[in-house]
């Protein structure tokens, strides 16, 4: 039961979003002949949240294939507002509230989505604003490091490093270092695991973050890197994705109408 005279659209942000509308329900209702404007609105609420949904799946989709071991947070990285019959929109985002000491997945999605360079973490402007790694430098994991199975260095590894290089950080870690946390510190210090920087032109070994052992050897942890631009990886934004959406909308517009006429049916 398609409508010549319905428009679906969505609108772009700057951040990662995407809303999803239908307008000139006006039009239409004359054409729905004992439908309220209540009903209808409930009907068009219903259609355009299905329309989100089905974005958001795609998103998710998109982020599973296209980068490389997804973490669990990455993998449930999208969100959705649904649309109310007050509020004839949705929106589809990733989601942007981080925990303490990391990026949110609207954070470090961004750069894949955008391409340029990445944002720097919390944990690289805690080495920043105690002075151990330079402006316009970000941390790589080294050849050293300990790694979980998506590839990056554990957390507990992190909560060490900044533990025993000071506590001039940024906002958040001083709730990120628990006590037990410290007290593991401390105790990988008195047993000789100790963490300690080579600077940016040392004039010896390459610029990072280094751990020595009790047996004196010492192992780079995280690398002083240039920041670097990265290419676009996603696509989550493309202008191509609006056919898809349109006629996904008109579908479950169709469907959210019929099924609310056969509910007035069988109400009389």
């Amino acid at each position: 039961m398609r409508r010549s005279n319905e428009h679906i659209y969505q609108e772009f942000c700057m951040s990662i979003s995407m809303n999803v509308k239908i307008s000139g329900l006006q039009q239409l209702k004359a054409e729905l002949a004992g439908f309220s404007d209540r009903r209808l609105r409930a009907a068009t609420a219903t259609a355009i949240t299905r329309t989100a949904k089905h974005l958001a799946s795609d998103w998710q989709k998109e982020i599973d294939t296209k980068i490389d071991r997804p973490t669990p947070m990455t993998k449930s990285a999208v969100r959705i507002e649904p649309a109310r019959a007050n509020k004839l929109s949705a929106t589809v985002a990733l989601k942007d509230v981080s925990r303490s000491g990391s990026l949110s997945q609207n954070d470090y999605l961004q750069q894949h989505e955008l391409g340029g360079s990445r944002l720097v973490k919390k944990f690289e402007r805690a080495l920043i604003a105690s002075g151990a790694m330079p402006q316009g430098y970000i941390t790589v994991p080294g050849k050293g490091a300990d790694r979980n199975g998506f590839g990056n260095v554990p957390r507990s590894t992190i909560i060490a490093v900044i533990s025993q290089l000071g506590t001039d950080f940024s906002e958040g870690y001083q709730q990120t270092i628990s006590k037990d946390a410290t007290k593991r510190a401390k105790s990988q210090a008195r047993h000789g695991k100790r963490y300690f920087v080579m600077p940016v032109n040392n004039g010896r070994v390459s610029p990072g973050v280094y751990m020595r052992g009790a047996d004196r050897n010492m192992k780079m942890v995280f690398a002083f890197k240039r920041v670097v631009n990265y290419s676009r990886k996603l696509t989550l934004q493309d202008a191509a994705k609006e056919s898809r959406v349109q006629a996904i909308a008109a579908q479950e517009f169709d469907r959210a109408i019929s099924e609310s006429m056969a509910r007035m049916r069988s109400a009389k």
